[in-house]
């Protein structure tokens, strides 16, 4: 080799140094040209992440937590419908809560007791044995009589052959024009003054009644002979004086029987 070849080699070495020092920061030498510039390959600058602003990191960061939870939920859910379509029908029951099926309430197929009230003894005794029950009077109770009160109210269920007590009254009696008016008659002399029964009905009929409604007002008028008796008694003795005998044989002129002219005699003293 020449000494002007080993200048030549040593200059072009040397500016191919200083030329790859100077672009190393922007352009790598291609493995040729340094080859053909001295046979050396200088390896290419390794580049770094870019420089992002702190703002652009946190967007970043946040993008990065949203997809893991959607992943992550993705992930459950998956699990959730799983276990759901393994679970046996019964437990899922069991663990919403049943209710249990009430129990139907016994029913009461007795007899209700029917309204009694109003009706005659005789129509309350068909309607109750209808139904098989038992009507109980007090002694002396006619089948005509009115029921006032029944023991076991309307609609009340009983057993077979239950016994229902009332009570009941006479109906009102019913009387034409002529008895209505002598029984009227027969009491405004009443209360005038003291009337035997015989006197009475002979008033009535001296002021027309015929017999039948004279008897029949004197008997209805609501006398007690005895205290009429009594009555006439105090009256006679009031307008003037009289003997034992002499008052007895006026009563019994009045038409009251002895019974109630010795009854009479003793109220007034005799």
């Amino acid at each position: 080799m020449t000494a002007g070849s080993t200048a030549g080699a040593t200059s072009t070495a040397a500016s191919g140094t200083a030329a790859s020092t100077t672009s190393a920061p922007t352009t790598a030498v291609s493995a040729t040209d340094a080859s053909a510039a001295g046979g050396a390959i200088a390896a290419a600058p390794r580049r770094g992440f870019p420089k992002l602003k702190w703002w652009q990191w946190g967007l970043i960061a946040l993008a990065a937590l949203v997809l893991i939870s959607m992943i992550a939920n993705g992930i459950n859910g998956g699990r959730a419908d799983d276990d759901a379509a393994g679970d046996d029908p019964a437990t899922v029951a069991e663990a919403v809560g049943e209710v249990p099926a009430e129990e139907p309430e016994p029913i009461d197929d007795r007899e209700e007791i029917p309204g009694l009230v109003g009706l005659t003894v005789g129509e309350a005794r068909a309607a109750l044995e209808a139904v098989g029950f038992v009507i109980a009077t007090p002694a002396g109770t006619a089948d005509d009589w009115v029921v006032l009160t029944q023991t076991l109210s309307e609609g009340r269920k009983a057993d077979a052959g239950a016994e229902v007590l009332v009570t009941a009254e006479a109906p009102a009696p019913v009387y034409t024009l002529a008895q209505q008016n002598a029984i009227g008659k027969a009491q405004s002399y009443l209360d005038f003054s003291g009337f035997s029964r015989t006197g009475l009905i002979d008033q009535l009929e001296y002021e027309g009644y015929s017999t039948e409604d004279a008897t029949f007002g004197a008997d209805n008028a609501g006398a007690d002979w005895n205290a009429e008796a009594a009555e006439k008694a105090a009256s006679y003795l009031e307008f003037t004086s009289f003997s034992r005998q002499g008052l007895y044989d006026q009563l019994a002129y009045e038409g009251f029987t002895d019974a109630e002219i010795q009854f009479g005699l003793a109220a007034v003293g005799y």
